[in-house]
């Protein structure tokens, strides 16, 4: 949980990222073979868009905060591009 939590700080605070939280679609061999997303954080909401990550391997779901309902796809983390001093 606090890697995950680390992550959207980091990510909150990284130059160069765009708008959208969500990254590249999760294919269907990674989901088969990869992990099987059981625990997931609160939602979290960044740029005017909600999702849930998994505790386990950081990938994200959309959650509409209207029904409070999360989506069925999974997307990657995008990739973040740090200012270094």
């Amino acid at each position: 949980m606090q890697a995950i939590l680390e992550l959207v700080l980091t990510t909150q605070t990284a130059v160069s990222r765009t708008d959208d939280p969500f990254g590249t679609k999760i294919g269907i061999f990674a989901r088969l073979l990869g992990c099987r997303h059981k625990r997931f954080t609160r939602p979290i909401t960044v740029s005017n868009s909600s999702y849930r990550a998994c505790l386990d391997c950081g990938a994200r779901r959309k959650f509409d905060t209207q029904n409070f309902k999360t989506s069925r796809a999974f997307y990657y983390p995008p990739s973040i591009k740090l200012e270094h001093d």
